[in-house]
């Protein structure tokens, strides 16, 4: 028999959520999060290398190429940099500042597993808040996390196998160049997102 229960840090969490005020698009929008998520990897690439080629620098370094897309106002990434004061995006800021304070937190869930007079004890740790991607068109915000709940820990899944197939998509490459087989790896991500007949990439 399985008995779970949830040490919390900081106390007893309760089901308040936590996040920006106002839509979260809106704020994307005002931070230049819609401009960027306009620009697909092709556009990003162009746009560094143009950069780089047009300075002469051989590396690219972001405070540099900030400054310089200062002075750049007709460039296709200016608005998503400078698209609102410096009001508003000391503001952005700082919202994005408490996002990491609560997605850094962490709990300690305990799970007994009682068979006739032996009892053994599962300690796993959990973040102790998520961002809910159904819920982030609406306002996002961080949710406690409930080791007990079936929903709570779906989505949790479903974003660990998107993190895991960003990170097979960045280094793939370096890994199978050393013969090491991804495979494995594919797997796990199919089965934490639940979507064994998608490609890792989708």
């Amino acid at each position: 028999m399985m008995r779970l229960g949830a040490v919390w840090s900081g106390g007893q969490a309760n089901k308040q959520v936590v996040g920006c005020s106002g839509p979260l698009h809106k704020h994307k929008k005002l931070f230049g999060g819609q401009y960027m998520s306009s620009f697909n990897k092709k556009t990003k690439q162009r746009i560094i290398d143009d950069y780089l080629q047009n300075t002469g620098a051989n590396m690219f370094v972001p405070a540099d190429f900030v400054d310089w897309l200062a002075t750049q106002p007709e460039h296709e990434a200016y608005p998503a940099f400078y698209g609102m004061d410096d009001a508003e995006a000391a503001r952005q800021h700082r919202i994005q500042m408490a996002r990491q304070m609560a997605s850094g937190l962490r709990i300690v869930a305990k799970a007994e597993d009682v068979d006739s007079s032996v009892v053994a004890i599962k300690v796993t740790e959990y973040p102790a808040y998520i961002s809910p991607v159904s819920k982030r068109r609406e306002g996002g915000g961080y949710e406690p996390f409930d080791p007990t709940d079936a929903n709570s820990q779906a989505e949790l899944r479903r974003q660990a196998g998107t993190s895991l197939a960003a990170w097979l998509e960045r280094f793939r490459g370096c890994a199978e160049h050393i013969g090491l087989d991804m495979t494995p790896l594919e797997d796990i991500v199919h089965t934490l997102r639940d979507d064994k007949n998608k490609a890792v990439g989708e």
